[in-house]
């Protein structure tokens, strides 16, 4: 497990540990093999092993987004595994390389046996995520600056079409533009409640939990048969155990996902799903 020790030594979550405590972990440590077509994991796969890339190259696809060609020393799936959440990319191994895989719960029981250990992991896996989290907030306010940069423009054309002498495409132009204006407007961003905070809306059907959330939309993952798009919908809206009523017409179904237009909420409720939002927002946040 020469390789692995080596990678280990260059990893940030195993930063400050000596050689003899590496030695210690990377005999946890076993070889990889990957799937059919070099597949390590998929998108949906549930996450139990983090792995570590000691030769070679390992390839991420993010579905509809970058890919990422992954060089040694590179620890691979460690939040997933360590939290138990969906992979979100697949991890495709390319030919040549050396992987080694580490079952999460058998990495926690080694910590639960050498505490003092097991701290100074979590310190740096603390560490690792805050960093990724703030870089996530740069990356989130440049996309932000854009977005309004985007919206001055998308004004300024739709001023020009109306200012401009009406044609047969002015309409729709104008229509196109006025739509996008008014979907990327702040009131309109959701958020998908976490799980220290999560939301459901009470229908006399049952329990309904809550996809997506904003100041005008929620989307409702409905235990029974959805209502019909139009049809108008009430029920009991739990914010972390906080309760509102609410009601709104349906503006779309797919499946028994129902994305429901709000009714307009007397000041008391807005505040309250306000303050909800703002909870659940902070959360992606580093105050």
């Amino acid at each position: 497990m020469a390789s692995a020790i080596a990678a280990l030594r260059l990893v940030p979550l195993f930063h400050g540990f000596s050689d003899a405590e590496l030695q210690q972990i990377s005999a946890l440590f076993v070889p990889a093999n990957a799937g059919a077509n070099g597949v390590l994991f998929d998108v949906g796969d549930a996450a139990s092993d983090l792995y570590v890339l000691a030769d070679g190259e390992v390839v991420l696809e993010c579905p509809g987004d970058d890919t990422f060609r992954l060089r040694p020393p590179a620890l691979i799936g460690e939040l997933g595994a360590l939290t138990a959440i969906a992979r979100s990319t697949k991890a495709l191994v390319q030919p040549g390389a050396t992987i080694f895989a580490l079952n999460a719960k058998k990495l926690q029981a080694h910590f639960a046996d050498n505490q003092e250990l097991g701290l100074r992991f979590l310190v740096n896996l603390l560490s690792v995520v805050a960093d990724k989290v703030h870089r996530d907030q740069v990356r989130i306010a440049d996309m932000r600056k854009n977005l309004v940069s985007t919206q001055k423009d998308l004004k300024r054309a739709r001023d020009i079409v109306l200012e401009s002498v009406e044609t047969p495409i002015s309409a729709p132009i104008h229509e196109t533009l006025d739509r996008l204006i008014t979907r990327n407007r702040r009131v309109n961003y959701r958020v998908e409640p976490p799980e220290a905070l999560a939301a459901a809306l009470r229908l006399d059907s049952g329990l309904a939990p809550v996809v997506d959330i904003s100041r005008t939309h929620s989307t409702i993952q409905f235990p029974a048969t959805p209502p019909a798009e139009g049809a108008w919908v009430s029920g009991i809206m739990v914010l972390a155990g906080i309760e509102i009523p609410l009601s709104g017409t349906v503006m779309r179904v797919k499946d028994k996902r129902v994305t429901i237009v709000h009714d307009l909420m007397i000041d008391e409720y807005a505040a309250t799903l306000e303050g909800y939002l703002t909870r659940a927002q902070l959360l992606d946040v580093l105050v």
